[in-house]
């Protein structure tokens, strides 16, 4: 298809990405004023700009530049892993180091790599078999369950159902060695899949070395077939290590394991949501899923930073997060293949571009160090902050806040949402620094779509489910998601530009704030509910 031409700002973009590494350190410290200065207000001019000339330039030109560079056709959608996402990396790493910012990688890097391996389960090796003194009964790939995951070595281990997998009911540590046996409700639907993604966390906190999920009735055999067959495909993974195992039984291999042990699997099932766990009484399972790796791969987060200029809050970080990945060439739609993922996340992207040059303009830094996290392997599922927040190349306990950025650009051209801000303090000032400013024309809306789960489908939920404290600024999805006609100049880059001035107004505040953003108690309850 016909590549769209870059402008010439765009072309300078293009070639900075491959530009040679630029010899400038971040600009000298200057002491922060005396206290935190109230919301709205410039801070003083120190040889740069204040607060409001910084914000100023951020600008809708700008954000049309970047965007129109990293979903240009030539970035191929920036798939993880890709030479094109690697190609956003290096722009991005070099606009940094224009920029003046300290790397905050590994090594004493800007990039940080995950492994993502391709593997493969071997399929006349998998399998799950129950012994007990009346004999075995090995189960059938396919006919009998599907699996996820894989094994090193064969397992061996007791059985023991846990109901639902409730954290009450699945203490630290209280299944080591065991094979926990799980009630997981529906169909494969996204509810499905967050609430299996919850009960593996669950077995694993618990020691259980393999969880099998207990399929309800409603299960043809025509699904388990057909979800065992994608189970041998060839696919990604996160981390060198093979993923947990998982083991997907159908309810008449499941019934005829609870009576061979002498329960009642309906009746447990009944009370499933409340039980304690239950053994199953001489039985032990003997199972394996070997996992063949086909190619070996790596991906890149891109951290940088911006030193505090407080000697003892600069040890405190405020991370702002987007996704730079996409997903790549697929299935043409009128004739185009590339889906070039302007709004998700080339809009969000570019905004944290667009707030890191105007903090790197000002005269005062803010209080505490800044840091722009830029991931991939969102679109895979989170993988990129995932790995970051079990990797964290700054300690944890220390970062204070993340402001995440995805799909800013599209939607009523006056008003974002904001998913999160009930959570927490960072709510509460994001509204003040909305009504300090009304020059930016935004309303700060809750979640508008609950049902759409949001909060668990972009990077700020791995910040989350760590407990740091974490809001969301997010546009909502439109009829060019995930498709090749998500372009720029779809893009309402006044809105991107405006919602990228909120969150420098934001980000400042809670920079140079005496007090660190604190959980509200129901909020981190609910948080703690929906990640564990």
């Amino acid at each position: 298809m016909t590549q769209r031409p870059f402008t010439t700002l765009s072309a300078a973009l293009a070639l900075a990405a491959c530009a040679a590494p630029v010899s400038r350190g971040p600009a000298p410290l200057v002491a922060p004023p005396a206290a935190a200065a109230p919301v709205g207000t410039a801070a003083a001019s120190a040889g740069g700009l204040d607060l409001a000339g910084a914000a100023a330039t951020i600008t809708p030109a700008d954000m049309y530049a970047r965007i129109e560079f990293l979903a240009s056709d030539r970035m191929r959608g920036r798939n993880t892993p890709s030479p094109e996402l690697e190609i956003a990396a290096e722009y991005l790493v070099n606009q940094y180091k224009l920029m003046g910012f300290a790397p905050a990688g590994e090594n004493g890097t800007f990039y940080q790599w995950y492994p993502y391996p391709l593997r493969r389960l071997r399929a006349e090796g998998a399998g799950f078999e129950v012994r007990g003194s009346a004999g075995a009964e090995r189960l059938a790939l396919g006919r009998d369950f599907f699996s996820a995951g894989g094994t090193a070595q064969p397992l061996s281990g007791g059985l023991v159902f846990a109901g639902t997998g409730r954290d009450e009911v699945m203490g630290e540590g209280s299944l080591r060695d065991r094979v926990v046996l799980l009630a997981l409700p529906g169909r494969y639907t996204r509810d499905f899949r967050l609430e299996r993604t919850r009960q593996v966390n669950a077995a694993r906190r618990a020691g259980a070395l393999a969880v099998v999920h207990l399929l309800e009735q409603g299960w043809t055999a025509d699904s388990i077939a057909t979800y065992a067959e994608a189970s041998r495909r060839a696919g990604r993974t996160l981390g060198a290590a093979l993923a947990y195992p998982q083991f997907f039984v159908a309810w008449p291999a499941a019934d005829r394991l609870f009576r061979a042990a002498g329960l009642s699997l309906p009746e447990l099932w009944r009370g499933a949501a409340t039980t304690q766990p239950v053994p199953l009484p001489g039985l032990t399972a003997q199972a394996g899923l070997p996992v063949e790796t086909l190619e070996e791969s790596r991906a890149p987060n891109v951290v940088a930073v911006l030193p505090g200029s407080d000697p003892v809050l600069r040890n405190e970080y405020v991370v702002l997060s987007a996704h730079m990945d996409h997903v790549g060439v697929g299935r043409p739609v009128n004739g185009d293949s590339i889906y070039n993922g302007a709004d998700d996340d080339a809009s969000g992207t570019s905004g944290l571009l667009e707030v890191a040059q105007a903090l790197a303009g000002m005269g005062v830094r803010p209080r505490r160090s800044i840091v722009f996290l830029h991931v991939s392997g969102e679109e895979k599922g989170l993988l990129g902050s995932q790995w970051f927040s079990e990797h964290p190349t700054l300690p944890l306990a220390q970062i204070v806040a993340n402001v995440n950025l995805d799909m800013i650009g599209r939607n009523a051209p006056d008003s974002v949402v904001v998913i999160g801000k009930d959570y927490s303090s960072l709510g509460p000032l994001a509204e003040r620094v909305q009504a300090a400013h009304p020059e930016l024309g935004l309303t700060l809306s809750d979640d508008l779509w609950p049902e759409e789960r949001f909060f668990f489908r972009s990077d700020h939920f791995n910040f989350a489910r760590k407990e740091v404290p974490a809001i969301f600024f997010f546009s909502g999805v439109h009829e060019d998601y995930h498709q090749p006609s998500d372009e720029v100049e779809k893009i309402d880059t006044d809105k991107a530009a405006r919602i990228s001035r909120m969150v420098f107004y934001l980000v400042n505040e809670i920079a140079n704030a005496q007090e660190r953003p604190r959980w509200d108690p129901r909020g981190l309850a609910e948080v703690r509910r929906m990640t564990r």
